[in-house]
């Protein structure tokens, strides 16, 4: 059984943290104009209040958002065996989901702007039939820098698992295949024949 290892990239890393930044920038300029509006209403006193709450809040969050990216990115691993794929990813509590090839019912790559522009990153999504009806993958292996190959590795493994699984292969083992299916035809024949008459 082939088996495949991959980890996230360093720049997955990067890319996280980078965008713990900017939700906390996001916050910080809420919470200026939450201040705003209610140094307008209640004065400068409140303002100044209202805005050190928002980033003794905002800083801790950030510190501790940071502090537990860092090690649930190193924690991601990603295995490509001949039936399935298997996702390591947990901090405290580690979790290993597996998802069959028998039930994968798609796979995609995905890169948006910042994977694109800055990271030169991308995830592979894989949906099975279990999450049909929801707009999500059963599992995304995220922070790949070769999303691609990784894409085609799981495609050609998938072909390979369905072509396994065909009740045919041709050749011999087709005609062999086919000769129950062949008597079966001739009895059904031999009882139309019999009842016509």
């Amino acid at each position: 059984m082939q088996v495949q290892t991959l980890v996230p990239s360093g720049r997955y890393l990067a890319k996280s943290l980078v965008a713990l930044v900017l939700v906390g920038l996001l916050v910080l300029a809420a919470g200026a104009l939450l201040a705003f509006f209610i140094g307008l209403e209640e004065g400068p006193r409140a303002a100044r209040t209202t805005m050190l709450v928002v980033y003794l809040v905002d800083l801790a969050w950030f510190v501790l958002a940071a502090v537990l990216t860092i090690p649930y990115v190193r924690s991601l691993r990603y295995e490509i065996r001949d039936d399935e794929v298997i996702v390591h990813v947990g901090i405290w509590t580690r979790s290993i989901k597996h998802v069959p090839y028998r039930t994968v019912t798609n796979i995609k790559t995905n890169r948006d702007i910042f994977d694109r522009w800055f990271f030169d990153l991308g995830s592979l999504n894989i949906q099975t039939a279990g999450m049909s009806g929801t707009s999500g993958a059963e599992e995304s292996l995220r922070g790949l820098p070769n999303v691609h190959e990784v894409y085609e590795i799981v495609a050609a493994r998938l072909r390979e698992f369905r072509g396994a699984m065909a009740p045919t292969a041709g050749g011999e083992n087709a005609a062999a295949a086919d000769e129950p299916w062949t008597a079966l035809l001739e009895e059904v024949r031999a009882i139309r024949r019999a009842v016509e008459k």
